[in-house]
């Protein structure tokens, strides 16, 4: 499968526990994403890619605006990379969003 590579390091034990757990809120609900996204306790950053084959661009900006589930995300649009942008170069993608999640780097959206 898409873990072969990397199944000896417990995915399918944490892919079980993740799927089995029912403690937690539902997870695309819009109000508790704008809520955690808002509140201040929860931090994120993405990478949006115009040419990106597979994920709609505009559908992608339309989460993010003011009012939308995912108004709290900070949002690096970027050309320099296609839908495999994690497979190419995945540290610094990685390294990018995380500082922006952090607030130690801005990047205009």
């Amino acid at each position: 499968g898409d873990f072969a590579d990397i199944s000896g390091n417990g995915m399918r034990l944490l892919s079980e526990s993740l799927a089995s757990k029912d403690d937690w809120l539902p997870l695309f609900d819009e109000s508790n994403m704008r809520s955690a996204l808002l509140g201040g306790k929860t931090k994120a950053a993405a990478a949006v890619y115009y040419e990106d084959m597979y994920v709609d661009f505009d559908c992608c900006m339309k989460l993010v605006q003011r009012g939308m589930p995912l108004e709290g995300v900070k949002v690096w649009v970027t050309n320099e990379y296609q839908h495999s942008g994690l497979r190419d170069d995945g540290a610094n993608i990685f390294k990018k969003i995380m500082a922006m999640a952090k607030g130690a780097i801005n990047v205009p959206s």
